[in-house]
């Protein structure tokens, strides 16, 4: 290993990894808030762009659900009938993805064991033990530092997964969320807040709970788009062996041509980013389904 030029040994590589994984402890002795805080003005441009962005990628993450569901309303009339369950049987199509099939069945999700409660660790210089470890791979400022510790360990977390999430690990945004953090999350509640001017105590804790909601909903779509994303995938694969069947097709088209255009429509736009786009480009050839 290399460091600055020099070639390391294998116990002096370790203790550079060890310092790696800890400067950040060192850094929350170094805690200061700077001079320059956020005024009236900074404050509702900073929030604005901010909520809109984190809508922007909340209905991005939405977008594999959204899409899952689509499948799942278009599938539900036609497997309701014998015959047609029939059909997919006698052309090898019966299996219905399990995920899908508990979507078009309205099942919901099996629910998880929750995790026995893990003893709190104690803080170091007011910051939670479980940021510094999130935090240990990111360049993060002294100043982010300062404005987590006004937050209990609790909020800390919830700031700290957030900021990863949105690739948001800078002062202005640990600012703005110490900022619209309730006074019953903050560390010190009877510390008096200062005034901001041009906003009331009023619109202050409207966009607080405004700004939580928003970011509540982004974590929440945020932890489960891996899934919902591969759920897709096989509910693609298997609507791709549906739309190359001529006897399905031909069924699907006698007797549910909305639910067939629906399926359709499903496969021919393209998945991931492209998807929010107005009129979306169409790159290759085009997909070609059997119409009767």
């Amino acid at each position: 290993m290399k460091a600055r030029g020099k070639i390391l040994g294998l116990e002096a590589a370790y203790q550079v990894l060890q310092n790696s994984r800890t400067r950040h402890a060192a850094l929350v002795e170094k805690m200061y808030e700077p001079a320059r805080l956020f005024t009236g003005p900074w404050l509702c441009k900073t929030y604005e762009v901010e909520c809109e962005r984190t809508r922007k990628l909340t209905a991005e993450a939405q977008i594999p659900r959204d899409r899952l569901e689509m499948v799942a309303g278009a599938m539900r009339e036609p497997l309701k009938q014998e015959r047609f369950r029939r059909l997919l049987s006698a052309e090898g199509l019966a299996a219905v993805p399990k995920t899908l099939a508990r979507r078009i069945n309205a099942e919901k999700p099996s629910q998880t064991t929750p995790c026995p409660p893990v003893e709190p660790k104690p803080l170091i210089s007011g910051i939670s033990a479980e940021v510094l470890d999130l935090l240990q791979d990111w360049y993060v400022a002294p100043q982010v530092f300062a404005s987590l510790r006004r937050m209990v360990p609790e909020r800390q977390l919830k700031a700290t997964r957030l900021m990863i999430a949105l690739n948001r690990a800078n002062f202005h945004y640990a600012q703005l969320l110490s900022t619209l953090t309730p006074a019953s999350q903050l560390a010190d509640p009877s510390r008096p807040r200062r005034r901001l001017l041009g906003v009331t105590d009023e619109q202050l804790a409207a966009m607080g709970i405004e700004f939580d909601a928003l970011n509540d909903e982004f974590l929440y779509c945020a932890s489960l788009y891996g899934t919902w994303a591969l759920e897709l995938m096989a509910a693609r694969s298997y609507l791709d062996k549906l739309m190359e069947n001529a006897r399905v097709v031909r069924y699907l088209a006698q007797n549910f041509p909305d639910q067939l255009a629906k399926l359709q429509t499903i496969l021919d736009v393209p998945m991931g980013r492209e998807a929010l786009a107005a009129c979306p480009r169409k790159t290759g050839r085009g997909r070609k389904h059997l119409i009767f």
